[in-house]
């Protein structure tokens, strides 16, 4: 749901400069995503449920009641996985909102929604509305304290690429704009109490933990492997998670490596080079927590373990 240049590189690079990293392993999916091939990801917000629109399959029966007491308003994290159930039992790439009992209130309540479905040739106040899960927030990142601060000196870091620990294993809606604000208010407030332009020497070279020497290792395209690599996540570390396919995830990832040999030279090279690292990172992390909690679920471990891990995972 993010723009295309949200890749992660924040987290990766401060990882790569000896900054410290945690809860990787929660990613946030939104359940409610405008599902339209070749458009980008919109999302149809829990608002529209919340005002009486019921999911249904290709199929057009509703199976929220099956999955959670609460049905359509249950919590971001068990939505996601009920669509995704559905979507494997019906071979389909979709589900659908029906938002047709809320005709009447739709378009004055939803405008933003409902100028974006009639773009795409959708009419809510008629037509179901075509919807699937879709990667929307990283709970984990650079690890912080209150102030913003890393373990690195003069490095601060705020915002989704952080782990401050206040959105725990699954963020609520919105809190994400209050972090934002509070903790860079807090960042501007102690570098300006503690840094100033003449404590500030000559920037040192960053050793990068990859290699970069003009060698000329094998050809591979960033753009395609890019791609490759989406699918990899989205298919094998994606919203239903087991050791299976996270193994064969991480002896992927680990193939894909020879590119840290390889010479760098534009921009999306380094990407991709920071996109394998955090992708390991994460794939790492998810194998490792033998339980499910928050966002991260584990069928071969449905359950929460407090006894074992309630704790963090960190690099």
């Amino acid at each position: 749901t993010n723009p295309d240049v949200t890749t992660g590189d924040g987290i990766a690079m401060s990882y790569r400069g000896g900054a410290k990293v945690t809860d990787l392993e929660f990613i946030q999916f939104h359940p409610t995503a405008l599902y339209h091939q070749g458009s980008p990801k919109f999302l149809i917000s829990e608002a529209v449920r919340g005002e009486g629109a019921i999911l249904k399959n290709i199929k057009g029966e509703s199976f929220m009641h099956s999955y959670h007491p609460l049905a359509e308003l249950a919590p971001r994290d068990v939505v996601a996985r009920a669509i995704t159930d559905q979507m494997k039992k019906n071979k389909s790439d979709y589900v659908y909102l029906d938002a047709t009992k809320i005709k009447d209130k739709f378009s004055q309540r939803f405008p933003t929604i409902y100028k974006n479905c009639f773009t795409l040739g959708i009419n809510p106040e008629k037509e179901y509305i075509p919807v699937a899960p879709a990667a929307h927030y990283t709970m984990g990142g650079i690890k912080t304290d209150t102030w913003g601060q890393t373990n690195l000196t003069n490095l601060y870091a705020c915002g989704e690429c952080t782990s401050t620990g206040v959105h725990g294993a699954n963020r609520l809606a919105s809190n994400s704009l209050l972090e934002g604000l509070v903790f860079g208010n807090r960042i501007a407030q102690k570098i300006k109490k503690n840094i100033t332009l003449s404590s500030i020497n000559e920037l040192e070279e960053l050793k990068l933990s990859y290699n970069t020497r003009q060698e000329k290792y094998k050809e591979y395209s960033p753009v395609g492997l890019k791609k490759e690599l989406q699918k990899l996540m989205w298919n094998k570390v994606g919203i239903i998670r087991n050791s299976s396919d996270l193994k064969k995830a991480l002896q992927k990832i680990s193939e894909w490596k020879f590119i840290f040999k390889s010479e760098l030279k534009t921009a999306k090279d380094f990407e991709l080079a920071n996109l394998i690292i955090l992708a390991d990172l994460i794939t790492n992390s998810a194998l490792q927590r033998e339980e499910s909690r928050g966002a991260h679920y584990r069928k071969d471990f449905p359950d929460r373990d407090d006894i074992n891990w309630k704790k963090h995972i960190e690099y």
